[in-house]
Order: structure tokens, then sequence, then C-alpha cells
């Protein structure tokens, strides 16, 4: 009777863990984080990364893209991130972040 209560218990669990959304950032909002994270990079990457802002480029040029997060937690729990895909007419670049906070994750490709 103990086995299966603790298993019934770790199943609702599971389930209240995958099933829960907790709210996502709007698209604007990933938009803008993006930009803050190119304009305020990281120390290590200050002298690789030389971008003006968001203001000159087309919509055709910026691609925003709300992707389930990579692993076998982030699954469990439905964790979501924003991919924020610039192009220039030189280099691509993707800014990775995390869906439900807007903390920076990655950047793929990066502008010189």
């Amino acid at each position: 009777m103990k086995k299966i209560l603790i298993i019934l218990v770790a199943a609702l669990m599971i389930c209240f863990l995958y099933f829960y959304k907790s709210p996502v950032i709007s698209t604007d909002v990933a938009l803008n984080n993006a930009e803050k994270y190119l304009l305020n990079p990281p120390e290590e990457w200050a002298n690789s990364i030389s971008f003006n802002s968001l203001e000159e480029l087309t919509d055709e040029n910026i691609s925003v893209y709300l992707e389930q997060q990579y692993g076998l937690w982030n699954e469990i729990t439905n964790r979501m991130q924003w991919e924020v895909t610039i192009k220039s007419s030189e280099i691509e670049s993707t800014i990775v972040m995390d869906a439900h906070t807007g903390k920076f994750i990655d950047l793929i490709g990066g502008f010189n």
C-alpha cells in the first residue's frame, strides 16, 4: 500500500510539473532583451561583438522562435526558450534566452 501511494504521489508531481505553465515573456520583451544582450555583451565577448541597434534592420532580418529547452529536467518541467536570430549582410547571430525569466543562455554566431 505504501509503495502504491508513493508511486501515485510521484506521478502526480511529475504531471503537475509538466502541465504547469509559468508565464512566458512576450515577443517584444524577448527582442528588447536580445538587443540589450548585444549592446552590453559579457566581458569575455566585448571585443568580438560590435552591434549598433535593431532600428536599422528590417523585419525580414529578425526572427523569433519559441523552442523547448534541452535536457531531461527542462522537458519534464516544460521549460521554454526564446531564440532571436538577427541576420545582417555580413553575418547571422542567434541569442538564446530563457522564455520564462528572460535570462541570457547563449549566443550562437557573432557580430564582427
